[in-house]
């Protein structure tokens, strides 16, 4: 579509006000079908939204957040797609330090990015607290806010390693044989 595509384009090549109105136009493409996610997507619009978030300014970012979200929503290529761009550091960066808006709207996108994807579940836990919330329990809160609820076993055992390569990482004389991983991961389940 070449309204889509005029649309990243200003997410690349516009100044701050542009680049803005880019993203709130994807906003409204991307909330009304599968077939607009596609074309976003195609069109090479998941990177500059992303960088967007990074780099915009703070209305900017609410509006690269809910965007990310709606591309996310039901479509796990593009949960990938966000994932491999770099969205979810971002985003849990917007989670922690932005507005209440962006707050509820980076919550909800990376809920969406978590939806039946280990691998973005795993990205999304912050922390080691957060690791140990999603080995025990296969849910991630933060802040109030859930950010990964019903994570399937696979997401649950990849938390695990990842509590037991940090303990082995950050505790002297720690042994990484596997008998030592299935004691420590065990521990923590």
């Amino acid at each position: 579509m070449a309204e889509i595509a005029q649309h990243v384009r200003a997410l690349r090549e516009g100044d701050d006000a542009a680049k803005y109105q880019a993203a709130r136009a994807l906003v409204g493409l991307a909330c009304y079908g599968g077939a607009n996610k596609v074309a976003v997507a195609v069109a090479g619009g998941i990177p500059p939204l992303v960088e967007l978030l990074r780099d915009g300014g703070a209305d900017a970012k609410v509006e690269a957040a809910l965007a990310l979200g709606y591309l996310a929503y039901k479509n796990n290529a593009n949960r990938v797609r966000i994932a491999e761009a770099g969205g979810i550091p971002p985003l849990v960066d917007l989670l922690r330090d932005g507005s209440a808006e962006a707050k509820t709207l980076a919550a909800w996108a990376l809920r969406n990015l978590a939806s039946d994807n280990a691998d973005n579940q795993v990205l999304i836990a912050v922390g080691f607290e957060a690791f140990v919330q999603l080995a025990r329990r296969g849910s991630v809160a933060f802040q109030g806010r859930s950010l990964v609820s019903n994570a399937a076993l696979l997401a649950k055992r990849k938390a695990a390693l990842v509590v037991a390569a940090l303990l082995r990482d950050s505790v002297p004389g720690f042994k990484s044989a596997p008998h030592d991983i299935k004691a420590v991961i065990g521990a923590y389940l």
